[in-house]
């Protein structure tokens, strides 16, 4: 990691976020005596940082109107897309740990034996990854078989918040190193 941690403001930071939905998971494992992962690490060296997560995070991860196993594929696929390591990992972990796939890297590989819906947004995302300027009209008409306005919105900038994310963990080297693993 790229970032010095100051354990002070570390510990500051953390005070914050005991009651924080958006942080459950960082909370379980703090409460049992264990770290953070370096992505929270990270953005506590700046704190208005995890407000914001907490105000995203209840827009959309994992508030929002979308399934929860939905986002977790968005976000394995975005993540995989960028070779996003802390990404990739922490999501495959999660993803297992709430029961969506023991292989959820494999669920994402053959689309067809997805959900239409889900199948549908995972090709909008890598259209949108492909090239953001050129999104084909017809695929706006599939998404509309499946999802609303408002959630296509939620979907788009779901996209668009963990490409940022997966931007922000590859240039900074954050590091997953297991912590959210139910093993």
């Amino acid at each position: 990691m790229r970032i010095k941690v100051d354990n002070e403001k570390l510990a500051i930071a953390f005070a914050s976020l005991e009651h924080n939905e958006s942080f459950q998971e960082i909370n379980a494992i703090l409460k049992q005596g264990g770290q953070a992962h370096d992505m929270v690490s990270t953005m506590a060296m700046y704190p208005p940082l995890l407000e914001a997560m907490e105000t995203l995070g209840n827009a959309v991860y994992p508030g929002g109107s979308l399934p929860r196993e939905l986002k977790e594929l968005i976000i394995l696929q975005s993540s995989i897309n960028n070779s996003c390591q802390f990404c990739t990992n922490s999501h495959i972990d999660i993803a297992k740990g709430l029961g969506i796939s023991e292989d959820p890297v494999k669920m994402l590989q053959d689309t067809k034996n997805l959900k239409p819906e889900f199948a549908c947004a995972i090709a909008y995302l890598n259209a949108i990854f492909k090239d953001s300027n050129r999104v084909p009209e017809s695929m706006f008409n599939a998404l509309r078989e499946h999802f609303t306005e408002g959630e296509i919105v939620e979907l788009t900038f779901m996209i668009g918040y963990i490409n940022m994310l997966n931007w922000f963990n590859n240039a900074l080297q954050v590091e997953y190193r297991g912590e959210l693993s139910s093993n």
